[in-house]
């Protein structure tokens, strides 16, 4: 994951020096940079772009408990298809998948799309999967021996996202993980095949043991 925050502050910062010369950011700037997962707070400390009063403050604000953020982050029921026209509905996401976005007229797409291919074996291997959302015009023909399910991103999973729609369409090639029906990652927007094998592993690891502490507590109801 360090490298992937490493990359997205590089890219930050670098719009931001074309930009406004060799200025620092608005908080403005700052703020909708933390948002999408560009920059975190420290990263922002850091940089001299916040004091420590107002990241206290923008934190004490902005946090929000983890159960709380797994239903705000919680998906819909859906219903699409595959490229090749097979149904495909929420219930086919597996418990843990790395739930990718990808705009196949973007540059960066064919990229994007290959560095899933490269580590889709290790993600499994790990116990997780992949599902690409396709949100554009893309030939069947060129994944139709894919190893992982490619399905259209359409109004009825746009409605079963719910606000988190605004990441998933806005950035053109981008990944989130997706655990036990809720998106609780970060959004990517750069692959690293071994550091995604690492995070499947450990996303494995929490849906496993959330599934757990849910079987255990539906032991403690009473019965009769």
């Amino acid at each position: 994951m360090k490298k992937y925050i490493m990359f997205a502050l590089a890219l930050s910062l670098s719009l931001t020096v074309s930009a406004c010369g060799s200025k620092a950011p608005s908080l403005e700037e700052v703020e909708a940079a933390i948002r999408d997962g560009s920059v975190t707070v420290q990263d922002a400390l850091d940089k001299g772009w916040v004091t420590q009063d107002w990241a206290d403050a923008y934190l004490e604000e902005n946090s929000v408990p983890a159960a709380d953020k797994i239903a705000v982050n919680r998906v819909g029921e859906f219903e699409t298809e595959t490229l090749s026209g097979d149904p495909f509905t929420n219930q086919d996401l597996p418990a843990t998948t790395f739930l990718v976005f990808l705009d196949p007229e973007d540059e960066q797409a064919l990229d994007f799309y290959d560095a899933l291919l490269q580590a889709v074996e290790e993600v499994r291997s790990a116990g997780g999967d992949i599902v690409v959302c396709n949100k554009g015009s893309m030939d069947a023909q060129l994944v139709q021996d894919t190893p992982f399910p490619v399905i259209s991103y359409n109004d009825s999973m746009k409605t079963a996202l719910a606000q988190n729609d605004e990441m998933a369409s806005g950035i053109p090639c981008t990944g989130v993980w997706y655990v036990n029906g809720s998106l609780i990652s970060a959004w990517i927007s750069q692959i690293d095949g071994d550091d995604l094998a690492d995070s499947a592993a450990s996303f494995v690891a929490m849906s496993q043991e959330n599934e757990s502490d849910s079987q255990d507590s539906i032991s403690a109801i009473p019965m009769g």
